[in-house]
């Protein structure tokens, strides 16, 4: 699973995208729509959408 910058994931059910990538493993997603609200989640965490 290769996880960049932009990546459309899902987490918990719901799509984000990745905003940034920490190199510890944590990565910031935020909803398409809503890119003020962002959430830091450990990368093991999110499935890639093709």
């Amino acid at each position: 699973m290769d996880i960049e910058v932009g990546s459309r994931v899902v987490y918990k059910g719901v799509e984000y995208q990745v905003v940034w990538i920490y190199e510890n493993g944590n990565v910031e997603i935020a909803k398409k729509a809503q890119q003020s609200k962002i959430e830091l989640v450990r990368k093991n965490d999110l499935t890639k959408i093709s």
